[in-house]
């Protein structure tokens, strides 16, 4: 993977968030993903579970900028720091996420495996 391709890929997650589409989310992910929400939780495996996670974001956050820095990019993956901060709905509660992204991607710039860890405020 190169710096290139995993920018491409990030910049599509975080319009997806910023705008709230679900459906250009998933649309990053392969058939055969293995998706880690957390490290101590099962993996999501399918794009449908991947779209379920997702369709709460409309509904539930609003204000959101999301922000991200690459750290490393190797041929079979790539590190990045990211940030977010939305407002909950309904409650207004301000959030702010801070975490790292490791993430593998195939021939087609789409993703095989994805770990998050965060922390949220």
């Amino acid at each position: 993977m190169t710096n290139v391709q995993f920018d491409k890929w990030l910049k599509g997650l975080k319009d997806a968030w910023e705008t709230k589409n679900p459906e250009a989310a998933i649309d990053l992910y392969s058939e055969n993903i293995v998706w880690h929400y957390t490290p101590f939780a099962e993996p999501l495996r399918t794009r449908q579970e991947i779209l379920t996670e997702w369709q709460t974001v409309p509904t539930g956050h609003k204000d959101i900028i999301v922000s991200y820095e690459i750290l490393v990019t190797t041929d079979k993956f790539g590190i990045a720091h990211w940030s977010a901060t939305f407002t909950r709905i309904p409650s207004g509660e301000k959030a702010h996420l801070d975490g790292i992204y490791k993430v593998s991607l195939n021939y087609k710039n789409l993703c095989t495996e994805f770990h998050q860890w965060y922390n949220a405020e």
